[in-house]
């Protein structure tokens, strides 16, 4: 076992850790999903080239998209569909936050506030492009969610990118009538607008838990304080085409809040953990308890089955004609999606051996794990 991995280290202080900590199922069974994660407990598969020959087996991953360990394909996945997508022109990349205020509401009410979080976002961007002083048109957008800061403390946020011009009623491919696209300003106000009603009315409506300690009054007047101050949206300058920042979200759509990479040594009490900060732009150090790690690791979890990501406008999966039609005006060819961006494909990508080392032909079969194979044989590495 290496204690410097997140697996290693929910091997070794996770037990401890939940006997002094209320913790939702869902926290704890991915935390016991991560530590079976390449281990004996899932058992393991075989390797095989076209003609049958055997060239290794490996213990089975635990495919959790909160696993840094198992999601490297996954992501590599998702980043090919993402950009089979993307039109041919300039993409914005704008960033919407929630106020640090509103963070305690949401623990209370994870799945409330993330789905309200996309809904408000979405309709936001819906009110302004669909508006002619901006747009009058459907541009394509996609909505990806983050909880976490660099340093790994709480804090939830939509990263959105979106094409600047979109397809009208009547077919035609228009551009915005701002460079900037749509104004940070009303974009802040509306989207603030939105969240702040939807948890009023989720409070009216008794679907709101109400914080430990804390009267439905003071929500009310937490919302109506809110409501007079700006909110964080971050407009970056536009981005000559959206591959960049598409390979960007990829890093972070599976594999949790913390890489085991970050990871420089776990102590008896403590563990030290390095990150890029976004003000200095520099790598710095962050030196933290047991304890305090835990919590902010186990707070990233992924909710089983709510989306972390959405495809909205062109880019939603209903709207692949529109998107064609938008595609020729740019001089694109269609989407294609017969390209499957398999193990195989991932393993020439990385440079990595996808042949037989007996005659040299693909590897293409994975096949359960034979009985007769010394289990001493097994990996935990995984192609």
């Amino acid at each position: 076992m290496n204690s410097s991995t997140v697996q290693g280290f929910l091997q070794a202080s996770f037990t401890n850790y939940q006997k002094t900590h209320r913790l939702p199922l869902y926290q704890i069974k991915a935390a016991e999903q991560l530590m079976r994660c390449r281990t004996k407990a899932l058992g393991g598969h075989s390797v095989y080239c076209v003609d049958g020959h055997l060239n290794g087996v490996w213990y089975n991953s635990c495919r959790h998209r909160s696993c840094p360990q198992c999601s490297a394909l996954k992501s590599e996945q998702w980043q090919q569909r993402a950009e089979s997508l993307l039109l041919n022109c300039k993409h914005h990349h704008w960033v919407f936050t929630l106020p640090h205020d509103l963070h305690n509401i949401w623990r209370f009410n994870r799945e409330f506030c993330q789905q309200l979080l996309f809904n408000s976002v979405r309709e936001t961007l819906k009110t302004l492009y669909n508006d002619r002083r901006y747009l009058g048109a459907t541009p394509g957008v996609i909505l990806t969610l983050h909880t976490w800061a660099r340093n790994q403390t709480f804090h939830p946020h939509i990263h959105c990118v979106i094409s600047h011009g979109g397809l009208d009623d009547s077919g035609k491919w228009r551009i915005p009538n701002r460079a900037s696209f749509l104004p940070a300003k009303v974009m802040m106000m509306i989207f603030r607008g939105k969240y702040l009603a939807g948890i009023k009315k989720a409070l009216a409506d008794g679907l709101l838990v109400v914080p430990t300690n804390e009267r439905e009054q003071k929500v009310i007047n937490l919302c109506n304080k809110l409501g007079r101050q700006c909110w964080v949206v971050h407009c970056v300058k536009a981005y000559e085409h959206g591959q960049g920042v598409a390979k960007y979200l990829a890093r972070y759509i599976r594999g949790g809040a913390i890489k085991n990479s970050q990871i420089i040594h776990v102590g008896e009490h403590h563990i030290k953990i390095r990150y890029k900060s976004h003000q200095t732009q520099q790598v710095e150090y962050l030196n933290l308890s047991h304890d305090e790690f835990m919590q902010r690791l186990l707070s990233h979890i992924a909710i089983p089955k709510k989306p972390h990501y959405q495809m909205v406008g062109l880019y939603h999966g209903n709207c692949r004609s529109k998107l064609n039609q938008a595609r020729e005006a740019l001089g694109q060819g269609e989407v294609d999606v017969g390209v499957i961006f398999d193990w195989q494909h991932y393993l020439a990508k990385q440079t990595k051996k996808a042949c037989c080392e007996q005659c040299g032909k693909p590897l293409s079969q994975l096949g359960a794990l034979d009985s007769l194979i010394d289990a001493s044989v097994l990996s935990t590495q995984k192609v």
